[in-house]
């Protein structure tokens, strides 16, 4: 059920207007509390009814603006869901102190708009429980990991709530179970098979991309990410400074993430190569630049992947699913089968403790394991004996 207090919280207009020139526009309107108790209309446009044809998306793009507008209106103990949403935007979101990456701001404001608001807006902070969170996170069709990522961020609603003391109690959210524990086990390649991919293509970019994934086990954003200038052919080492994820730069993950990374001498020469080879060599440009942007941003990997690896991988006989982050963990798979040191394999990962690189990347492969149960051969011996 949810708990709503129409008379405080402010919906504001939404209107159709025409205008002398170009398409009609979409209007929204609100009254704004003035410190003389007055209130004055305001308006904003949304965009034209090219860019949103229903009034349905425009009721959807004005929800964040809708939430900030009202965020003033909170206070202690009988705050809307979607009122702490709008404190959080106007004081955290994109708070220096916070330091969150415009991917990540942008996944709180798509989650928030499209799951969490229109479920829980307009519940009281004080009316949302753990067992509903439980049960609502339970029916939603989505990924573990994706459930778990709309309850850790309402939990930081809450916490925020805390901080800015909104909320004088325990966090409600922090009981809620959810696992984000995947669905299936990832497929891995072996070497073989990713000799083979990269036998299938036939563009250097796409080529050097592989091997570099394959042979550093670099994220998706991380590739997209490298300047000419991070690769120390002396020294034969990667600087891990920046990453782009769609068209954003971003700062990596963790500080473990901006660690550099070896590189060998084969792919320091398969890169120096493509160096020489491509149209954008200078030490400002992108090692995997976009011809189509003239090198001004890197290749899209998703399209690289989508009309490119995986058609290699189907010529090459392989039925497995696979993508960028495939050959990260076929890495960390392929270094356990040979032996390395989990500690060496984690830090070339550049994961924050070992039994990450141990639960989720490392498989060990079907030889090996038939090769570990060959250690009780003895049982069969006894059976035969008897």
């Amino acid at each position: 059920m949810s708990f709503t207090r129409q008379s405080r919280y402010q919906q504001g207009s939404i209107s159709r207007v025409s205008r002398s020139k170009g398409p009609d526009v979409w209007v929204y309107r609100w009254r704004e509390l003035q410190p003389d108790g007055s209130r004055l209309q305001k308006k904003k446009i949304i965009g034209t009814v090219k860019e949103f044809p229903r009034r349905s998306d425009v009721q959807r793009e004005v929800e964040n603006l809708r939430s900030e507008i009202n965020a003033e209106q909170a206070d202690i103990g009988r705050t809307t869901f979607r009122e702490l949403w709008g404190h959080f935007q106007t004081n955290e979101l994109r708070s220096p102190i916070a330091d969150r990456s415009p991917t990540t701001i942008q996944c709180y404001e798509e989650n928030l708009k499209r799951h969490i608001l229109p479920h829980w807006g307009d519940c009281f902070i004080d009316e949302i429980k753990a067992v509903k969170v439980e049960a609502w996170l339970s029916s939603l069709p989505y990924a573990p990991a994706t459930k778990a990522k709309l309850r850790n961020q309402m939990s930081c609603l809450y916490s925020h709530a805390i901080r800015h003391e909104l909320w004088d109690r325990l966090n409600p959210i922090a009981p809620v179970r959810q696992s984000s524990k995947r669905q299936s086990i990832p497929d891995i390649l072996t070497l073989a098979e990713m000799t083979a991919i990269l036998q299938n293509l036939s563009q250097p970019v796409h080529r050097i991309a592989v091997m570099v994934a394959a042979v550093t086990g670099l994220r998706r954003s991380e590739i997209r990410g490298l300047k000419w200038r991070d690769v120390d052919f002396g020294k034969l080492w990667l600087r891990l400074e920046r990453g782009v994820v769609r068209n954003d730069q971003t700062k990596l993950k963790t500080e473990g993430s901006r660690k550099g990374v070896p590189l060998n001498q084969d792919l320091a020469a398969a890169l120096a190569e493509w160096r020489q080879n491509c149209l954008y060599p200078t030490d400002n440009d992108w090692v995997i630049a976009s011809p189509t942007t003239e090198g001004e941003s890197p290749l899209w990997l998703d399209i690289v992947m989508r009309d490119h690896i995986k058609p290699a991988a189907v010529k090459a006989s392989i039925t497995k699913r696979i993508g960028w982050h495939t050959f990260r963990r076929s890495l960390a798979s392929i270094l356990a089968a040979k032996g390395e040191h989990v500690k060496v394999v984690q830090e070339l990962l550049r994961h924050s403790n070992s039994s990450i690189t141990m639960e989720l990347y490392q498989q060990a492969e079907a030889d090996a394991k038939r090769a570990a149960q060959n250690h009780v051969n003895g049982l069969f011996l006894t059976e035969k004996a008897s």
